[in-house]
């Protein structure tokens, strides 16, 4: 489906009471726009509501209203309001021109008429209404349909698919990588690879297709007619190996792919709204499913995004209300018994005072961007917390999570300086933990960050080492003190030769570089064991302790050792994972 909407003739209403001149005006501009005629001003204005017009011709003089009152009325009229009215009139006086103005007119015509001028005028304002209404309803970047042009295609195709029995599919694609193009590169480049995928998907459709860029990365596509599944099947797959093919902007080469979601009519939507609705729950779900693929709605991803959304909510009204919690892991030196610190883990509560895993709501958080309020708060109450430690005897240190997201936002290392300030925490005692894909993602600005974390005396710590992008150089080129082996090494080290054999290939690693080792995860006295064999001395899991709210870490450390590991029945059974997922 071109866009053929502004191929459609304008709409021109003539008002006047002198029949000579509603005849001489009608044949003026016959061939410029379809013609509608009223010779009172209540007739002006029950046509108008029927017709929608661009422009309006109206005279001043008439018998049952003037001119300045229909004006008026159209004007308050939402459903005329848009009409650019064109007062035409033998007063010639400046008053009349102003109060024209006054009431909304956008041009004013003298009678008696002269036909080329007064044609000339009528044309011209039919253009400028025809371009204003191209420009509301198109992308000013891609010159696609927007979202509203995009609503009423769509109608119209529901409407004539309800007559024929056909089908209808709408695409909803989401492009990947385009933010990190736009960040990097700079908004006009961001801009070119915008106009480029808008130029290969209109390139890729047929004749009654339509392709709409809803705002941002997100592009809809509508397909009327459609014979089968087969046909959406083929078109989505052209459509994700079109935006996967490079780009070349400015010398430079740029790589995209993207996830679609489709929905279907009348097989899964009965309208507009949820045919939209439909089609963004099933890309949400082929976003969740990895990248360049598609996914068609069904019942079942309706209902996850519903849960999703009012999960969201439930978030938001819990970071308003200070509903989170912050509970906290001892990490010991098993080789002279003693806690060496402790790691911050967030816990949230549902109504029923039931703690949910942070597997559910983090995901959540990092996308919806919650995640920066939610690790400040974390991170602040994690140092307030440990400086009361302090102040009972305990030197120690408190390690915090740190987000892929948030260390990448802007404000990042000042909202360390103001918390460490706040909470009077001296920053040797403060390690943050990061993952290694964290680093990976931008080399220059993580290295940056984390000197400057460095020099303000705060500890690194690399979290679930040897799951992700484990490397020398990095170690070498980043200031690293801590590397935390992960738990999936250490929970089958003792019965798969290849995880002791990476266990101890990172300890030696960790030994030869200087960096403090801890185990995550252990759970036996065997495990510990083994470990303290192979050289890594601090470990953390169940074995010790599980992550327990701060008034029971008090007591735990206030104990006698011989009692500081907790025995699992009183504490607890929460899995220990802070922000990693």
């Amino acid at each position: 489906m071109r866009d053929t909407t502004f191929g459609v003739q304008p709409v021109l209403l003539i008002v006047d009471d002198q029949v000579i001149d509603l005849k001489t005006l009608s044949t003026a501009v016959r061939d410029l726009a379809q013609i509608h005629i009223a010779r009172s001003g209540h007739e002006a204005l029950e046509i108008a509501r029927q017709c929608r017009p661009d422009v309006v011709l109206l005279d001043i003089e008439m018998p049952d209203m003037s001119g300045f009152e229909v004006c008026r009325a159209l004007k308050s009229d939402p459903e005329t309001s848009d009409a650019a009215v064109i007062f035409v009139s033998a007063h010639t006086h400046t008053d009349n021109e102003l109060r024209a103005l006054e009431y909304g007119g956008v041009d004013f015509i003298q009678k008696p008429l002269n036909i080329p001028i007064a044609r000339a005028h009528i044309k011209a304002h039919l253009t400028l209404r025809n371009e204003a209404k191209r420009l509301a309803r198109h992308d000013a970047l891609t010159g696609l349909p927007n979202r509203i042009l995009m609503h009423e295609l769509t109608e119209q195709t529901l409407h004539k698919t309800r007559q024929n029995h056909e089908q209808v599919a709408m695409l909803l694609l989401d492009l990947h990588n385009f933010k990190i193009i736009n960040d990097s590169m700079g908004h006009a480049v961001g801009d070119l690879v915008l106009r480029e995928v808008a130029s290969r998907l209109s390139r890729s459709l047929r004749p009654m297709d339509a392709v709409s860029r809803q705002g941002g990365d997100e592009f809809i596509l509508l397909l009327p007619e459609v014979i089968g599944f087969d046909v959406v099947v083929d078109f989505a797959e052209r459509t994700l190996a079109t935006v996967a093919l490079p780009l070349l902007i400015q010398g430079n080469r740029y790589d995209l792919s993207a996830s679609i979601g489709i929905s279907l009519f009348p097989e899964d939507s009965s309208d507009v709204e949820s045919l939209y609705r439909h089609a963004e729950s099933a890309m949400y779900q082929a976003k969740l499913s990895g990248r360049n693929r598609y996914c068609f709605y069904s019942a079942h991803i309706e209902t996850r995004m519903r849960a999703r959304h009012l999960l969201e909510r439930h978030m938001r009204d819990a970071l308003e209300e200070g509903v989170f919690e912050v509970f906290y892991q001892a990490k010991i030196n098993a080789q002279y018994n003693q806690v060496m610190g402790m790691e911050a883990l967030i816990r949230w509560r549902n109504s029923d005072g039931i703690l949910i895993s942070p597997a559910d709501f983090i995901p959540l958080a990092e996308e919806t961007g919650l995640i920066i309020p939610m690790g400040k708060y974390v991170l602040l109450k994690a140092c307030k917390e440990m400086r009361k430690i302090h102040e009972l005897g305990f030197c120690m240190t408190i390690s915090v999570n740190i987000s892929a997201v948030q260390f990448r936002e802007e404000s990042f290392l000042q909202m360390v300086k103001s918390i460490l300030v706040e909470s009077e925490l001296e920053a040797k005692f403060l390690e943050l933990e990061i993952t290694e894909g964290v680093l990976a993602r931008d080399i220059d600005n993580s290295r940056e960050t984390l000197f400057n974390l460095r020099s303000l005396g705060v500890r690194i710590a690399i979290d679930d080492f040897g799951t992700g992008y484990s490397s020398l150089a990095y170690l070498k080129r980043f200031p690293i003190d801590v590397l935390k082996i992960d738990q999936s090494f250490v929970r089958d080290m003792l019965t798969d030769k290849s995880d002791s054999a990476i266990i101890e290939a990172i300890i030696k690693m960790g030994q030869a570089l200087g960096l403090e080792l801890v185990a995550e995860g252990v759970e036996t006295q065997e495990q510990a064991a083994a470990l303290l064999e192979q050289g890594c001395q601090i470990m953390q899991g169940y074995l010790y302790s599980r992550p327990v709210p701060f008034a029971q870490m008090c007591s735990f450390l206030s104990s006698e050792f011989k009692a500081n590991i907790l025995p699992a029945t009183q504490i607890e059974d929460v899995p220990p994972v802070g922000f990693e997922h």
